[in-house]
């Protein structure tokens, strides 16, 4: 969303504004990047909103309010939106609520629906029930590759028509790159050696953090060799697993989390890495591979779900279920410059098919074609209030 607001505020267009409704907390966040046809409106952290906070930061309480919250649909109007003169409503994130107005809507991906066992019973039940909803009520759904229309196509049985694809680029088009200062500062705090690999993602399951520290487990066994890999992201319970499985094969020492850090950080890890590691079995996109192009950093990629349609021949491919053939990418990387330097060289290229501004002409076009279009919501309460009309006797 931060890119997006950044790319829409630059925009020449004169006949389209643009309001973004965001939590107060994200304000600050936002607010540099807001400016021209673009405004913002904060929604307070309502007395409800600060018990369910509340309540989700209790780890006996989580499973309880997830099972109360996968109960609660339809989720009702929107009153910030509707009492509003809007000509329609992007939901940016699968985040959404129902409204009479025209409305894209973007699943992020339905990762739930191919692997259902990366999720508790109540997380599958409300991830489906609100993106199966909300993809019906929406004028258009959007998505950022060709391989997830076809998936929501399929799943949600989906007209082509409504499906647009619309491709996102590196949301470092938002940054000012790092001057050389921060980025030895940034080396120094995190004590980054001066080769090592890197791989920005939350620790959750399809992430695959697991065939990284089996590939490091035949570096070192079959090779000897010892790098360390460098992680940025918030961990989930999921990483005590992870470290289980590192320190039976002796790696552990070898991982290092970082947690979140700064943009200026991010960019300066980008910059000092050897190369960046991308294991995921799923992905809607897979943002840090334009970021790693524009970082200039070589990357090797899993074959996964939209990964090839983004990196195309920018990044050397193996399968996410296969330490062995990460293990041989990994070694190559480290010895080989050569390599190195050719992959650098697709990625550049590749990254100029993708830029923020190309995405933000084509969301101005989708703008247009949307407000002048029905909302599926409203005409589906308008036929529940017809029938609902009984005929004289």
């Amino acid at each position: 969303m931060l890119a997006l607001a950044n790319a829409l505020s630059a925009s020449k267009s004169v006949d389209q504004e643009y309001t973004f409704i965001v939590p107060e907390a994200l304000q600050e966040w936002l607010r540099p990047h807001i400016s021209g046809p673009c405004q913002m409106v904060c929604i307070p952290l309502s007395r409800l909103s600060r018990l369910k906070k509340t309540l989700r930061a209790i780890a006996p309480l989580r499973f309880v309010w997830a099972m109360v919250g996968s109960k609660i649909m339809p989720i009702p109007v929107s009153g910030s939106i509707e009492s509003r003169e809007f000509d329609l409503v992007h939901f940016p994130t699968p985040a959404a609520c129902r409204t009479h107005l025209p409305s894209i809507y973007q699943p992020w991906d339905l990762q739930h629906l191919h692997y259902p066992q990366f999720f508790s019973k109540a997380e599958f039940v409300l991830r489906e029930r609100s993106y199966r909803a909300f993809c019906a009520a929406a004028t258009f759904v959007c998505v950022q590759t060709e391989w997830s229309k076809q998936d929501v196509i399929e799943k949600y049985g989906i007209s082509p028509a409504k499906v647009v694809v619309i491709r996102w680029g590196s949301v470092f088009d938002a940054y000012a790159a790092p001057s050389p200062q921060a980025k030895r500062d940034t080396v120094e705090k995190y004590r980054l050696p001066r080769q090592f690999f890197f791989y920005p993602a939350v620790t959750w399951p399809h992430k695959n953090h697991e065939s990284i520290i089996r590939a490091l487990y035949l570096l070192k066994k079959e090779h000897g060799r010892t790098p360390g890999v460098y992680f940025t992201g918030a961990t989930t319970e999921f990483r005590a697993k992870l470290d289980v499985i590192a320190r039976e094969l002796g790696v552990l020492d070898q991982l290092h989390y970082l947690g979140f850090v700064t943009p200026e950080e991010l960019q300066s890890v980008f910059a000092s890495a050897t190369t960046m590691v991308f294991p995921s079995k799923f992905e809607g996109f897979g943002l840090p591979i334009l970021e790693a192009f524009h970082a200039r950093l070589p990357v090797l990629s899993s074959n996964a779900t939209v990964l090839p349609e983004v990196a195309q021949d920018g990044a050397a491919y193996f399968d996410p279920d296969s330490p062995t053939e990460l293990a041989a990418l990994m070694v190559r990387s480290l010895d080989d410059p050569v390599f190195r330097k050719s992959l650098t060289h697709k990625g550049s290229e590749v990254l100029t098919r993708f830029s923020m501004r190309d995405t933000a002409t084509r969301f101005q076009a989708l703008y247009a074609r949307t407000a002048g279009q029905p909302s599926p919501e409203r005409e589906r309460l308008r036929q529940g209030a017809r029938s609902s009309v009984k005929e004289p006797a």
